[in-house]
């Protein structure tokens, strides 16, 4: 337990693998073995905070910020170069009685389109979005490898998202998730539900992600807390 709070102390203030000290320095400074030092760090392996390859030493995992008060894509959101999309599917279904809701009753049928982001063929996320058949259709069509959803509404519809809800839980991974997020069951994910809407109030998109809780940090800033009101 000291080592990991000593590690998790360097990690949260260092962002150079360099700056890590070797498990042998570890011992050292903490007067301990450097079997404990290893055992710790299996430990801290396991949760996603370092990785230990030999030769390189031990290495910090940072997370992926992600702003909570944020309108962008989730492309927009990882902003790194080796991330790719994979699209798994686009289908037509029915709308269900909660989807009703949100995008009215004159809605029938729904596009869901399912998608991967994954950094260096490694998933980082798992993305069901749906949207309004009637105002959308030819997204069907388009193949969203590596495009970004958000660009095409703009380009194709002049659709941007302006304002919307966002619900943010954690969950363990199911069978499902586990083999699409390529991860052990029971593995702590951050389930997000988005439900975005245009200038004009229409509803433009709802969104159901999953993200590897290790992979990710969640934020907010606010110049005055106790200005911020919900519209």
């Amino acid at each position: 337990m000291q080592v990991e709070e000593y590690l998790q102390h360097l990690v949260s203030s260092i962002d150079k693998r360099e700056d890590l000290p070797s498990q042998r320095e570890i011992a050292d400074k903490l007067g301990i073995s450097r079997s404990a030092v290893q055992h710790a760090l299996r430990h801290l392996q396991d949760e996603g905070v370092v990785s230990v390859k030999q030769r390189s030493g031990i290495e910090v995992n940072k997370k992926i910020d992600i702003n909570m008060l944020g309108m962008q894509s989730m492309t927009a959101e990882l902003g790194n170069q080796n991330v790719k999309i994979k699209h798994l599917s686009t289908s037509s279904v029915q709308v269900t009685k909660q989807l009703q809701n949100f995008f009215g009753s004159k809605t029938s049928q729904l596009l869901k389109i399912e998608r991967i982001h994954c950094n260096r063929d490694k998933p980082l996320s798992y993305e069901i979005t749906y949207f309004n058949k009637a105002e959308f259709p030819t997204l069907e069509k388009v193949d969203f490898t590596n495009l970004s959803l958000y660009q095409i509404l703009c380009d194709e519809y002049n659709a941007v998202p302006t304002y919307g809800k966002e619900d943010i839980t954690c969950i363990l991974a199911d069978d499902r998730l586990a083999k699409a997020l390529q991860v052990k069951d029971g593995e702590p994910l951050y389930q997000i539900e988005s439900f975005n809407y245009q200038a004009d109030d229409r509803p433009l998109e709802c969104t159901r992600q999953y993200l590897i809780g290790k992979q990710f940090k969640y934020y907010f800033t606010a110049n005055n807390i106790f200005d911020y009101q919900e519209d």
